[in-house]
């Protein structure tokens, strides 16, 4: 018997999911093989199952242990729509412009041989799968909220290291974008050239004044020298 008495739908296999095994209500889950016209090395169609009607509380850890029975889960990419390639990754998660995704979703399950997605399309139509168990618990509710809470806290160390190469980056970006700036020509042809001074450390400018220092205290010193003999010479 399928579920709901509905076995596939516009070419989906419709496939139960429960979220615990006592759960009473049983969810579909609606997948088929990938497919689109513009290849990713990450969603290689052969090896990719495109699975729809994702609830909100399905992880990426639960879904590669979920489909692990039908073969070797390599990666889970989950997405609002449709894509043909990888979600965005931030490569500073302290610093990202990524919104996470909210509500339902799509998934993108790539195994390890293409011999797992035949076994996904082959499934009998009565499958009922389980999300969380006692041995892989899935947290909702307040269980979750605690464990985001607690993930809100970020080691300096970690967060110095960020801060470091964000920094780097774009002081080498606004560097490489002077340089490109200075050899545009303009609308004659012209190439502004700026010619970049070197500025002498500042502890040879304190050697300098110093010196300037000490030789105008010299020359005090011989001017006054001068004019006491000179006032002993009228003295005399």
């Amino acid at each position: 018997m399928s579920v709901d008495g509905v076995s596939s739908v516009q070419g989906f296999k419709v496939v139960g999911l429960k979220f615990k095994e006592e759960s009473k209500g049983i969810h579909q889950l609606l997948w088929k093989q990938h497919s689109v016209r513009t290849f990713n090395a990450a969603k290689p169609v052969e090896r990719t199952l495109f699975v729809v009607n994702v609830p909100p509380y399905c992880t990426k850890e639960a879904f590669k242990r979920l489909f692990s029975v039908y073969g070797k889960v390599v990666d889970v990419f989950f997405h609002k729509k449709p894509s043909s390639g990888p979600p965005q990754v931030a490569k500073y998660p302290h610093f990202s412009l990524i919104p996470p995704i909210q509500g339902f979703k799509v998934a993108y399950v790539v195994f390890s041989h293409p011999s797992a997605i035949k076994k996904t399309l082959s499934v009998p139509p009565s499958t009922v799968l389980v999300l969380s168990t006692k041995e892989h618990p899935v947290l909702t509710g307040v269980q979750k909220w605690h464990q985001e809470y607690n993930e809100q806290f970020v080691k300096n160390a970690k967060l110095s290291e960020e801060i470091k190469a964000l920094i780097e980056e774009y002081d080498k970006k606004r560097a490489e974008e002077r340089a490109a700036a200075q050899q545009e020509p303009d609308d004659e042809g012209w190439v502004t050239v700026t010619s970049v001074k070197k500025k002498k450390p500042q502890l040879e400018k304190v050697d300098e004044l110093k010196k300037k220092k000490k030789k105008k205290k010299k020359h005090q010193l011989i001017w006054h020298s001068s004019v006491r003999s000179s006032k002993r010479t009228r003295r005399e």
